[in-house]
């Protein structure tokens, strides 16, 4: 891959949006490209009109993209600046080219009925759904690009396009306003502009609330007391270590409740909605865990806010991810308070 981002400031973002078959990238790309007069770039239809190619794979149904043939034809295209470009692979591009790079995601179940819709089947259906399942398109772009710049988008309706579609056009209207781009979702991000050290502010797409905890056995005892979750991988060390792990864990669903005690701390009244999650790794009593939410949509009804936020923890000195996910929550107001104990 080339190195990164020379330096040189274009008039306008280079944006990628990758992801699995299925996930509604050119969806996304070709109505955000509408929204923004930016050009649609689809790799997929650039390739066959150019031959950029070296044949016809009989078993996936689909060309042998030629990655050096594809990246010679966009060179001069993308150092202008202003494009769009969607594409399931993202690690052959060279870093320089991409000011935000858009990974979407769907949960399997829609995934496999899109698929299937479009003909897919056998091994070709099979390896894009296990695909999703392992988030490769979402680890492919963590490794090839600078961790500031990646988010990961949930699409699963129409209603998540238009509100991804609306959050990135403000995102690009931003970017012309500032030096550096604005950072967009806290999958990979731990810094943007968190509020904790400042009295009072008015919630916007972007920002990031954060707090940090370290479980004790304690906090173990006392949720498996309340969950009746007794499982002995939570208190047994022997138990813990046949199956693969260092030390008794830290219940995740008890990890996960930073996430709503960081919203209602700052929004008192907020009602939590929804929340889907992702367990990465282990987390083991003694650990110092950054909890990280930020809002990716919002929208105003009836005197009240529905948020969207991404959430993650991560291991605190070593940035390690734990676990992630998406929320919703009914905000009565989008005047942030200012806990004392934030991080």
């Amino acid at each position: 891959m080339a190195g990164a981002n020379s330096g040189t400031r274009r008039q306008k973002p280079n944006i990628l949006i990758t992801g699995t078959p299925g996930t509604g990238k050119s969806t996304t790309a070709s109505a955000l490209a509408e929204a923004t007069n930016l050009k649609h770039i689809c790799v997929g239809d650039l390739v066959k009109e150019k031959s950029l190619h070296d044949g016809w794979d009989d078993q996936f149904e689909s060309h042998v993209i030629n990655e050096d043939l594809v990246v010679d034809e966009l060179e001069d295209v993308m150092e202008g600046g202003g494009n769009i470009v969607d594409y399931h692979g993202c690690d052959f591009f060279p870093e320089r080219w991409f000011d935000l790079v858009v990974v979407l995601q769907t949960e399997n179940s829609v995934l496999y009925d899109r698929l299937t819709r479009r003909g897919y089947s056998g091994t070709k259906l099979s390896n894009n759904i296990d695909c999703e399942i392992f988030q490769v398109m979402l680890e492919e772009a963590s490794d090839s690009y600078k961790e500031e710049i990646v988010t990961a988008m949930q699409s699963d309706t129409i209603e998540d396009i238009d509100d991804n579609v609306a959050s990135l056009t403000e995102w690009i209207e931003s970017w012309s306003e500032t030096m550096l781009a604005k950072t967009f979702v806290p999958r990979h991000v731990l810094v943007s502009r968190c509020f904790s050290s400042v009295n009072s502010k008015t919630l916007k797409v972007g920002d990031v609330l954060r707090e940090a905890r370290v479980f004790t056995s304690e906090d173990v005892k006392g949720y498996a007391e309340v969950s009746h979750d007794w499982n002995p991988l939570h208190f047994d060390q022997e138990s813990a270590r046949k199956a693969g792990f260092e030390n008794p864990l830290v219940h995740g669903v008890l990890v996960s409740s930073m996430f709503p005690h960081i919203i209602s701390s700052h929004f008192p009244g907020a009602v939590y909605v929804s929340q889907t999650l992702h367990f990465r790794s282990p987390v083991y009593v003694g650990d110092d865990i950054l909890g990280i939410v930020q809002a990716t949509a919002l929208r105003e009804t009836k005197n009240k806010y529905i948020v969207k936020f991404s959430t993650k923890c991560i291991k605190k000195h070593s940035e390690l991810l734990v676990l992630d996910g998406d929320a919703t929550a009914i905000l009565p107001n989008l005047e942030m308070l200012q806990p004392s104990h934030s991080e």
